[in-house]
């Protein structure tokens, strides 16, 4: 029987013909174990890194807050409003705003810290394991493998935080300043989250097939093969623009059906067909409405962005942390 020889090249040494290195693959609940505690070798940084983003997250509904006062403001009595009123709420409006500008420059700044220190320890923890190979091959893995392994711990720091805190955070705001309209933003919210998440499976088929293409060009260079290097890059930047159109794609589509969900729910309302909406509003509870709505689609988009992560990444976790078990694609948990 003929084996795959990307098979070959990944079993252990001490296999014959890589057998036992195909017949026993770590549990993927092992290689999160392992994960999780890379990540708590370092709990001080961890803690600084998500904690910006659980207060950011907690906070931005107050956005919402404040739009809907200052329209109440501007649309009494005749619509004529008195600049003097409105001044008042410019300290509340410079307190919100200025306190997540901070957030945010704290939360990048840890983060930082924090990615880098994590790229070493993985890249430590696979020169510990790698074993014997190409040269180039192991290049590879010791940066474009290692770098793709640290785009999944940034989402236990960043983007997880922005669905868990985010998501309840903005529907309470809308239940506390308009719970009536809390329907329509949520049917006007999830319409594109869910169109986006059809394109997972081919951007980690498209990503699997990086890694490895990465390694090809590495171990070319390393063994000065001109034409094997050529063709190689060739297939590499083929592959790198069918990713890249697929996974824009997945964005652009979540961002269009944004727009076409609401005009949809606006047709539903006022043919009478399904009543998300009440026949009237008020400037409050549109701005109210408008601004809980763009504030609920970010995390429904970084979950979007989390499941493309997620896809795109896993398929360098196991050829770094088990770099002598088979390159077999699987599914990203």
């Amino acid at each position: 029987m003929t084996r795959h020889p990307d098979l070959l090249a990944h079993a252990h040494p001490h296999d014959s013909g890589g057998q036992a290195a195909s017949a026993v693959r770590t549990p993927v609940s092992t290689l999160l174990r392992e994960m999780a505690s890379m990540m708590l070798a370092h709990p001080w940084l961890l803690a600084l890194t998500i904690a910006p983003n659980v207060v950011s997250q907690a906070v931005a509904p107050v956005q919402a807050w404040l739009a809907g006062e200052v329209l109440a403001e501007v649309a009494k009595g005749s619509r004529a409003f008195s600049l003097g009123d409105l001044l008042a709420y410019v300290p509340y409006a410079i307190a919100v705003f200025l306190g997540l500008a901070v957030l945010v420059i704290l939360e990048k700044v840890f983060n930082r810290m924090y990615d880098d220190r994590l790229l070493i320890d993985t890249q430590r923890r696979w020169f510990e394991i790698r074993g014997a190979g190409c040269a180039g091959e192991h290049v590879a893995k010791a940066t474009n493998d290692c770098k793709n392994v640290v785009k999944l711990f940034d989402l236990a720091q960043k983007e997880i935080w922005v669905i868990l805190i985010g998501v309840p955070s903005v529907l309470l705001w809308q239940i506390h300043l308009s719970p009536q309209l809390l329907p329509a933003l949520v049917v006007t919210a999830f319409i594109p989250f869910i169109a986006s998440l059809v394109f997972g499976h081919i951007i980690q088929r498209l990503s699997h097939r990086g890694v490895v293409l990465v390694a090809r060009v590495s171990s070319a260079v390393a063994q000065g093969d001109k034409q094997r290097l050529h063709a190689e890059q060739e297939r590499l930047y083929r592959n790198r623009v069918r990713f890249e159109i697929t996974k824009q794609l997945s964005e652009v589509i979540s961002e269009f059906a944004f727009w076409v969900s609401l005009v949809l729910v606006l047709l539903l309302a006022w043919s009478g067909l399904w009543k998300l909406l009440p026949d009237q509003l008020t400037a409050a509870e549109i701005g109210a409405f408008l601004v809980n709505l763009k504030l609920l689609t970010k995390p429904l988009t970084a979950f979007t962005k989390m499941h493309n992560k997620i896809r795109e990444s896993w398929p360098s976790v196991r050829r770094v942390l088990r770099p002598h078990e088979p390159a077999i694609p699987e599914v990203a948990p």
